[in-house]
């Protein structure tokens, strides 16, 4: 999840000022303002009194007593009502702290905070824009256009479907050239535009009537796939349907086009898992390496990202090697898929997963391995057991 909060933050500090200067660095607040100014309470009194309440205000105070209370009282005067405040105190009094917090101080530390305890405190008083998601949610993006992220998003969701018998959700964000509906044979009557163009009423029934059945445990928020639907996705609508859409799967796959834009950066930063598409060429090559690099500082280590390299086997002349691309990337290629034109061709034609036409290719295995690879499920070690010692992968991997 990323928060999109302003923070004015008033401190008397380095300790205080290091730590929150540290959640500039945290991709929680990637879409967050943070302004810090010296002066504790008295420059926040003097600054509020002038300007317009930062949505979560960060105040180190050195006041005790009934000084600290007027200086509360004289805060509850200049700031907008809702305002959250995180104050770090001198006092050290449980009452105290029990008193703060019924007068709506959103949490109190003593004389000092961490940065991993403010973002904590954060995440506490901002718990209505942060709603604990229910799903796992995996964003597939290419690192060009036409690299087949969306026919692997798709029938991963599927095999996600079939092999932990979880309900998924497919979300397709191309709004004018998506294709969810015709991989899986459907003509939607409503789709992800006119979700958006409800966000601020939307709630689960209302999302529930939009959706598409794609067979067994798959449901899908299809794009309308025309040019003319007049909707433009913002961040802000886009975070309060998907909202919606984590409380109701144990799966949600996000199918995001090839653009690069604020929600598209949300939504591969935020993800749970990312995987990037691409085709053994010069072109991927070049585009990934900007997808890595723009990623890797924005996701931390804790949040997977998976470079794919598809249609592996397909170009005659120039076909890069995943070497190169460890090289350049700076990380091995978690899975090449090899190129099943054929296959892949009559899945799409009839409208159905490519498992369901060539249930024993080698690209079906991989796809298989991949749904596991993303399901946070499955082990590295059992995942690299499949991969090299005569698991679905041996055959493919021995060529």
């Amino acid at each position: 999840m990323i928060l999109r909060i302003n923070i004015g933050a008033f401190v008397l500090t380095d300790a205080v000022r290091e730590a929150v200067n540290s959640l500039t660095q945290d991709r929680l607040f990637l879409r967050s303002s943070v302004a810090v100014q010296d002066g504790g309470m008295q420059a926040a009194l003097e600054f509020l009194s002038q300007r317009s309440t930062p949505e979560l205000l960060i105040i180190e105070t050195t006041a005790e007593d009934d000084a600290l209370f007027n200086e509360l009282n004289a805060l509850a005067d200049v700031c907008q009502p809702g305002t959250r405040v995180v104050l770090i105190g001198a006092e050290n009094d449980i009452n105290l702290f029990k008193t703060l917090l019924e007068q709506g101080v959103s949490q109190y530390f003593l004389r000092t905070v961490s940065g991993e305890e403010l973002k904590t405190a954060i995440l506490d008083a901002f718990a209505d824009k942060s709603m604990k998601a229910k799903s796992r949610t995996i964003a597939f993006t290419g690192m060009r256009g036409g690299v087949g992220s969306s026919v692997l998003a798709h029938n991963v969701a599927s095999e996600l479907a079939e092999l932990y018998d979880e309900d998924v959700i497919i979300v397709d964000l191309d709004i004018p050239y998506g294709t969810a509906a015709l991989s899986y044979n459907l003509q939607p009557n409503q789709t992800i535009a006119d979700a958006i163009a409800q966000a601020g009423s939307i709630d689960e029934m209302m999302l529930t009537r939009f959706m598409e059945s794609g067979g067994k445990n798959v449901s899908l928020l299809c794009a309308p796939g025309n040019l003319n639907s007049g909707i433009e996705i913002t961040p802000h609508a886009l975070e309060a349907v998907l909202n919606i859409v984590k409380q109701m799967a144990s799966y949600v796959i996000l199918d995001i086009p090839h653009m690069w834009n604020a929600w598209v950066q949300d939504m591969v930063v935020d993800a749970d898992d990312t995987v990037i598409v691409g085709i053994p060429d010069l072109y991927n090559l070049r585009d990934g390496k900007n997808l890595v690099e723009f990623l890797a500082p924005n996701r931390g280590l804790e949040a997977p990202t998976r470079v794919i390299l598809n249609r592996v086997g397909e170009l005659k002349q120039g076909a890069l090697t995943e070497k190169e691309f460890n090289d350049v990337l700076g990380m091995a290629p978690a899975l090449s898929i090899p190129f099943d034109g054929d296959a892949f061709a009559t899945a799409m034609n009839n409208g159905e997963m490519l498992k369901k036409v060539a249930k024993k290719s080698d690209a079906a295995h991989c796809i298989e391995t991949l749904a596991k690879m993303v399901s946070g499920k499955e082990s590295a070690s059992q995942l690299a057991k499949e991969k090299t010692g005569g698991g679905l992968l041996a055959s493919l991997f021995k060529k």
